[in-house]
């Protein structure tokens, strides 16, 4: 080992780093001749990724703190919140999951509230809660009648909380398909006036292109609406009197984080960059153009199949977040979705945080991601092409004409269909759900269900009707005051919810669904385990496998790994040395579906004898070839092979219908 220093350098100086030329011209010789774009694909989002990138100059000049904030918000390392899910009905089971968990290493909370709840249920959720130190991250349709609860719980102590009312009325009206936007508006711009003298520190409205993602929009759809969307609050806002500094400086952003990781990384470093820009044309001051993000792992990325595996995608996505620069992140424990979450599973969620903030020290570095060509290429990739489908949405007449015409929901399923599609030739993979399942696995335990839905109510409780009359009737100066009084009378979220919004005109799209790309083949395994109920037994293959190891394992193990995922028991053989030995015991076997494996240059001799054998003592019996033979094709159909499994068929497609073929066979 060298100890001068400046022996080193002089070492490195000898030799003359290779030119991007050579590079290419190395990594063609490497394809045998072949193109390098042969090398190059292209993502959803229409960007071609190289395998051969180098420094953007995009990139080189930019400054952790420092306009358009691609590398940061600020110029120091802050830790990001660590954010956990409340789940539950009772105040008092929510406060005490609430103590343990900030006791362990959460350091925000996220709460959906219940709608019945009132301010005493808040005092109770949040007693001994430290709220000036734990930021609160409320997603709500409706943010007014929040902050009149959380004014009517905290009094004074109000203008310490820190967080976010999570309110971003577009958003809602995608997920319900209709919602009352102006007065949304209007009680957008009251609570924001309110909350700037009494609660400044309280973010009052949000973007969630989260929830565009979970309906399978790509990175730029998600930008691009996400601008829209701010540029409609923005001017909804200006309306009513507010000026963009008020607004800007207000709003948090929610991003769900997929499992294409550069992309995900990207995404956030993207999102803030236009972001900047976007108020900056607004005339915006710097505090506005920061954006804070807090990003969440993607539901549409996990499977009720191998439902462990959750965990190493959601430590995939939370790094990736952590690595984009989010402001606050929520890891959904592993068990999410499929029942009530327990400490276990939330434990694990949170100590994946601690372990990137504490055992990777991610936290001690200005944007990590800074520097890779990857990233920096896809950030700058997204920034002008996101930028450019705001500015189609712009020309659409904005995002509600966009919406109301149906335009974005076609372009997000249509991205939706591309991922269905390729996890279905298992050009994509789910690890557990099209590609190496776990056939033994046992479904997660579940308890009993409560019988405890809806929050209590103390029986001397205070009837609030007078002062929902009263707020009935508010102007927008007393509409806030009005509210809180009748919060503090009693009246519940929902209550105050229906009081302001009464009567209000609706506003109409074709609502966004979810897009859960596993649930297919969770249907598969869910009819294969019906069919081993009903008969005692999976649905059975044989393996016809032909001639030596090496002639048929090739093929014998993808055709395994093909059928596994449809809940489908191999029956294996050794190599049969014949056809007529083969036929013989895959009629022995008693399987209703053969698969033939072997290599293209014995098909024409095996195949039809075999098919031949099998059909004669079994007509019903399903023939599948493992392979593609081009110029065998029609000669195979015509002897009796009924379908065929290679590298790109539909893997989906192929194990319904072959499903569908073994259970009429049996009725």
């Amino acid at each position: 080992m060298l100890e001068n220093p400046q022996a080193q350098k002089s070492l490195f100086t000898e030799f003359t780093p290779p030119s991007v030329e050579e590079w290419i011209a190395a990594t063609v010789a490497s394809l045998k001749g072949k193109p390098l774009e042969k090398l190059t694909f292209q993502t959803y989002e229409g960007i071609p990724l190289s395998p051969m990138l180098n420094a953007t100059a995009s990139a080189a000049n930019l400054v952790p703190g420092q306009f358009p904030y691609q590398r940061g918000t600020t110029a120091q390392a802050q830790p990001w919140r660590i954010a956990q899910r409340l789940e539950g009905a009772q105040p008092e089971q929510l406060n005490a999951q609430l103590q343990h968990d900030l006791a362990h290493g959460q350091t925000a909370v996220f709460w959906p509230p219940e709608a019945h709840f009132t301010a005493n249920h808040l005092g109770t959720l949040f007693h001994n809660v430290d709220l000036a130190q734990t930021p609160l991250l409320i997603p709500f349709w409706s943010g007014l009648p929040i902050l009149a609860q959380l004014a009517a719980a905290f009094g004074n102590e109000l203008a310490t909380l820190h967080g976010a009312l999570l309110h971003d009325p577009i958003v809602w009206l995608v997920i319900e398909g209709s919602q009352p936007l102006d007065a949304l508006y209007d009680q957008t711009a009251v609570l924001t006036r309110w909350a700037s003298q009494n609660a400044p520190h309280l973010h009052t409205l949000a973007v969630m292109p989260a929830l565009y993602q979970e309906s399978g929009a790509h990175a730029v759809q998600q930008i691009g609406i996400m601008l829209a969307t701010a540029v409609y609050h923005i001017r909804q806002l200006q309306k009513r009197g507010l000026r963009v500094d008020e607004i800007g400086g207000r709003v948090t952003a929610v991003f769900s984080i997929g499992s294409d990781f550069f992309m995900e990384i990207a995404k956030l470093r993207a999102a803030r960059t236009v972001w900047s820009q976007m108020i900056a044309a607004f005339g915006g001051g710097e505090s506005a153009q920061k954006l804070t993000i807090h990003g969440r792992t993607s539901n549409a990325s996990k499977s009720q199949l191998d439902p462990h595996v959750n965990l190493l995608r959601a430590t995939t996505e939370a790094f990736a977040a952590a690595l984009g620069g989010a402001n606050s992140i929520e890891i959904a424990p592993f068990d999410t979705g499929q029942r009530p979450t327990n400490e276990f599973s939330r434990r694990i969620a949170r100590n994946v945080q601690l372990i990137l903030q504490e055992e990777l020290n991610l936290t001690k570095l200005l944007d990590p991601a800074g520097g890779s060509y990857t990233v920096e290429y896809l950030t700058d990739e997204l920034a002008q092409r996101g930028w450019a489908f705001f500015q189609e949405i712009e020309a659409a007449g904005g995002i509600v004409a966009a919406l109301q015409a149906g335009a974005l929901q076609q372009q997000i399923a249509a991205t939706a269909a591309a991922r269905q599609a390729d996890l279905a030739t298992r050009k994509a993979v789910m690890v557990g759900s099209n590609l190496y399942p776990n056939l033994g696995e046992e479904p997660l335990t579940q308890p009993e269900p409560s019988v405890d839905a809806v929050p209590r109510t103390r029986q001397d409780a205070p009837d609030p009707q007078s002062a929902l009359a009263a707020l009935a009737n508010a102007t927008q100066e007393t509409q806030m005051a009005l509210a809180i009084a009748a919060a503090q009378a009693g009246a519940t979220i929902q209550q105050l919810q229906e009081t302001v919004l009464a009567g209000a005109e609706q506003v109409m799209v074709e609502p966004l669904r979810p897009f859960q790309p596993a649930a297919p083949f969770v249907q598969l395994r869910q009819k294969a385990t019906a069919y081993a109920k009903k008969y005692g037994r999976p649905p059975q293959i044989f393996l016809a496998n032909m001639g030596p190891l090496r002639q048929h394992k090739a093929r014998a193990d993808f055709t395994r790994s093909f059928f596994e995922v449809g809940g489908f028991e191999i029956v294996d053989s050794d190599g049969f040395a014949s056809p007529k030995v083969a036929a013989q015991a895959a009629v022995a076997a008693g399987a209703k579906a053969v698969v033939i494996c072997s290599t293209d240059e014995t098909y024409p001799e095996i195949v039809p004898p075999l098919v031949e054998g099998i059909q004669a003592e079994q007509p019903n019996a399903v023939i599948i070839l493992a392979g593609y033979p081009k110029d065998q094709i029609e000669a195979h159909k015509a002897t009796g092979v009924d379908a065929f499994i290679y590298l790109g068929a539909d893997c989906l497609a192929l194990n319904q219908w072959l499903q569908e073929k073994i259970g009429g066979s049996h009725d």
